[in-house]
């Protein structure tokens, strides 16, 4: 039985965003770490789909578990981990009223890599970008030339 679960919601190729990302959860208090060429953590040592090392490992240092980011040959990465306790969505995880999916669970990864992902493509292009927060947490970004 495997507990893997494999999410393909968004695409991760942009690693300087991912880093970006990470160095803002890390600053919102997320306890986590980037390590490359690793084994993910997970409920069974020898678990399907994450027995192998991955390219990359977001450590979770508040889980018993980790996420797996396993490089896809379209350049993507693909995260792979064990959401079984919970304990990757506390560390991670959005809460979006009556929804419970593996998306919401890596909610917070995916939505700040996305800004910055973003940002740094329209920066690249450039156009200016005005990242503004707003009372109920989204996050707006205004983009112009």
């Amino acid at each position: 039985m495997s507990h893997t679960t494999t999410i393909d919601a968004v695409e991760i190729k942009d690693l300087n965003a991912l880093r970006a990302a990470i160095n803002e959860l890390k600053s919102n208090g997320v306890e986590c770490d980037l390590l490359e060429n690793a084994v993910p953590r997970a409920y069974y040592s020898n678990q399907q789909g994450m027995n192998t090392p991955a390219d990359l490992v977001l450590k979770l240092h508040d889980s018993r578990y980790d996420v797996g980011l396993y490089k896809q040959d379209n350049g993507a990465y693909q995260p792979r981990c064990d959401l079984w306790g919970g304990d990757i969505a506390r560390n991670l995880g959005v809460q979006e009223k009556g929804v419970d999916t593996a998306q919401n669970a890596l909610g917070k990864l995916f939505n700040t890599y996305s800004i910055h992902a973003v940002t740094r493509k329209a920066v690249q292009q450039g156009y200016r970008v005005q990242r503004v927060a707003k009372e109920n947490g989204a996050v707006q970004l205004r983009i112009a030339v």
